[in-house]
């Protein structure tokens, strides 16, 4: 996937591949499919790491910590593909064209928020957080910022436009996060 000019082509795509056009179409039917097999493909390579993350026995405020920190890491890591790029594919082609939004849900975003959660589930099971919140609100309260940053700084190029100190935003985050949802003595 390339960052600079329109969209790929089923056609472009083939190419990048080292494969025909009647191939791809051939196995995947259009471009939707072939996004949408990307996209899931991505979601399989990432599981090990997602279901990491699902759970913590970590106290409340190092946990979040860690998230946050392996969050950013994820979105910014120097590798020829990361995390940063799927998100930055998923949301573009959702927001293009509304047929390719649910497999952005599917295989990016939504696996990274309920990951969050059922951290989450663990640290208020524990009692670690305050009654009553709702774990999916609380989780893209703090994935949000998080990945915004981390969009703007390096898929947006923003790092050369207005640097952000993303081990700062870390901390402000998680400070934030505590303080809406922690029990105070987290």
């Amino acid at each position: 996937m390339r960052r600079e000019g329109a969209r790929a082509s089923l056609r472009d795509l083939a190419s990048a591949a080292g494969v025909s056009g009647p191939t791809l179409r051939h196995y995947f039917g259009d471009r939707q499919a072939l996004i949408a097999a990307v996209l899931e493909e991505c979601l399989r390579r990432g599981r090990p790491g997602l279901d990491a993350q699902r759970q913590s026995g970590l106290p409340l405020a190092a946990s979040i910590h860690a998230y946050a920190a392996d969050l950013v890491a994820a979105m910014t890591a120097e590798k020829s593909v990361r995390l940063g790029d799927m998100v930055a594919l998923s949301l573009a082609e959702g927001f293009l064209d509304p047929a390719y939004s649910r497999p952005a849900l599917d295989f990016i975003l939504e696996p990274t928020l309920q990951g969050l959660e059922a951290r989450l589930a663990e640290h208020a099971a524990r009692g670690e957080l305050r009654e009553g919140v709702d774990l999916r609100m609380a989780a893209l309260i703090l994935v949000s910022p998080l990945m915004l940053a981390c969009l703007h700084q390096q898929q947006l190029d923003g790092r050369h436009v207005r640097p952000l100190a993303l081990d700062d935003l870390i901390e402000s985050a998680c400070e934030a996060f505590l303080h809406a949802f922690g029990q105070g003595d987290a």
